[in-house]
């Protein structure tokens, strides 16, 4: 079954779900539970103070306190832009930091997003690519100097319909070029789940947590993340079932 990455976090508030995880050891809780479920790969943004941050100490106190927990777990820090005040602050910022993640969650359609990709590169850092539309396909198609561990197809959409078309057009625009490299597709909001089911037909990577949608499949509310989880693998072993079935009856 193609892997899930749990997005535990991103811009959400606690007053949006209570068990939204921002400190080290609310982040760390939830990686240990998660690890343990069978979770792999997480994609986590840093706060201090309530607030999302890329200051070098809470990055570090943040990576530090998971991987003193679940040392093999894979982590990617996101760099979104509107964590820092500006563009080149983020840049400094970053410059700064004294731990770095498994990996770099970068997005290509961002301003200044070159000054972070050429730390990395110093840095040797492995990346994942935010791509939100065929522009950012052909950015990724010029930056292959540098350490690639995944593409993410990221549809802006929350509307399902929507959202499937968006993601057929970087599909498109991408077509089989790195096929060495994991596809991750995923959606937000009403989107979520639609598309994972759709990820897991096409033998792709998916993600799921709490900074993708807050409620399960059925409407209703998670206690956590682990409960998005649990949720998010039996939809994928449902949408892989109905891509054999597929493939089957084609045969």
């Amino acid at each position: 079954m193609p892997s899930l990455q749990v997005c535990l976090n991103g811009a959400r508030s606690q007053a949006e779900h209570p068990a939204v995880p921002h400190t080290p050891a609310e982040l760390t809780r939830d990686v240990a539970q998660l690890f343990a479920a069978g979770a792999r790969a997480f994609h986590l943004h840093v706060y201090r103070g309530g607030q999302q941050t890329l200051a070098p100490e809470a990055v570090a106190d943040t990576l530090h306190a998971i991987r003193a927990v679940c040392p093999d777990a894979e982590l990617a820090v996101s760099t979104a832009e509107g964590i820092a005040a500006t563009p080149a602050e983020r840049a400094r910022l970053v410059a700064g930091w004294t731990a770095w993640p498994d990996t770099l969650c970068v997005n290509l359609s961002e301003t200044g997003i070159d000054d972070v990709l050429a730390l990395a590169e110093a840095r040797g850092a492995a990346l994942e690519a935010g791509l939100w539309t065929p522009a950012d396909v052909q950015k990724f198609r010029t930056l292959q100097h540098l350490r690639w561990r995944r593409v993410l197809l990221e549809p802006l959409s929350g509307v399902p319909d929507t959202a499937h078309a968006e993601l057929s057009i970087l599909l498109g625009a991408l077509n089989d070029f790195r096929p060495d490299l994991p596809r991750l597709a995923h959606g937000i909001d009403g989107a979520t789940w639609p598309l994972l089911r759709r990820a897991a037909a096409l033998g792709f990577e998916s993600r799921i947590g709490f900074e993708d949608v807050l409620t399960l499949p059925d409407h209703s509310t998670p206690a956590g993340n682990l409960d998005l989880y649990q949720a998010g693998r039996r939809l994928m072993r449902a949408g892989e079932a109905e891509a054999s079935r597929l493939a089957h009856h084609r045969t």
